[in-house]
């Protein structure tokens, strides 16, 4: 039995040094493919609209481009801005969310053309996209796009709301003054929600829309305060009164009480 067990491990340990083998030879193989092919593969799978074949493209353009020169990353980066002027149907965003995604993860170049990007047609007029772009935006954790962010929480389409939300919650480890401003913002729009949702004067239909509206941007905004707060609020009107309580007041490190990014 002892020698059955003994085989078994020895057929396991091969059969995963020939995996891993075979993972860095495909890593290899990709890794040899130039940025100039990658893009001339995209331009053409975009053309054809072989979207899931774009997207893995852009995926792996995203990967590599930490390790690009800078003149590569330059290409790749107006490569994947070019995307976002193909024609597709309405309700039809998987390529353009995979570009704004892909910007997440190249730097300084990607954070420029995202903020560029939130008014082009594809991506300000399919809520989808604007939602993804938002939040790929504030991956890149840079105060100077709070504003933006901020613009965006009065947008009349909840799940862009949602992405604004939910990109303004990277801003946790930013300093008290510049948290503060962000929370009263994010507690005055969820309360406008909530307050809607809960309006007594309303029929019940538009309740009910109401409410809808709400279950889209409720999680966002409670997971940004407590990022940002360090407070775990139960709903709109909790969190109101903590910030009229200790808006004049020091606040702590909400990483030490488990928010933070």
């Amino acid at each position: 039995m002892m020698r059955t067990v003994l085989r078994s491990l020895r057929a396991l340990v091969a059969t995963g040094a020939a995996l891993l083998a075979a993972g860095a030879m495909a890593s290899m193989a990709a890794a040899q493919v130039s940025v100039d092919d990658r893009i001339e593969s995209l331009q053409d799978l975009v053309k054809k609209k072989s979207d899931d074949q774009a997207t893995v493209v852009i995926d792996g353009l995203a990967q590599a481009f930490a390790g690009m020169v800078d003149e590569d990353k330059k290409k790749a980066v107006a490569a994947l801005e070019k995307c976002l002027n193909a024609r597709r149907e309405e309700g039809d965003d998987k390529l353009f969310e995979a570009v704004v995604n892909a910007f997440a993860n190249c730097g300084e170049p990607g954070q420029k053309a995202t903020l560029k990007s939130l008014k082009a047609p594809n991506v300000d007029k399919r809520a989808g996209v604007l939602e993804a772009a938002l939040r790929s935006l504030g991956f890149h954790k840079n105060p100077a796009n709070v504003k933006a962010l901020v613009d965006y929480l009065v947008h009349n389409e909840p799940r862009v709301v949602a992405g604004a939300a939910a990109a303004l919650s990277n801003y946790g480890e930013q300093p008290e003054k510049s948290r503060k401003p962000i929370v009263e913002e994010l507690i005055k729009n969820y309360s406008q929600y909530a307050s809607a949702a809960s309006n007594t004067q309303a029929s019940n239909k538009d309740k009910g829309v109401a409410q809808e509206r709400l279950n889209v941007v409720e999680k966002p905004f409670k997971e940004a305060l407590l990022k940002l707060t360090g407070s775990d609020f139960k709903d709109a009107p909790a969190a109101q009164k903590w910030f009229n309580d200790n808006k004049s007041k020091k606040w702590p490190d909400p990483t030490a009480a488990g928010g933070g990014s």
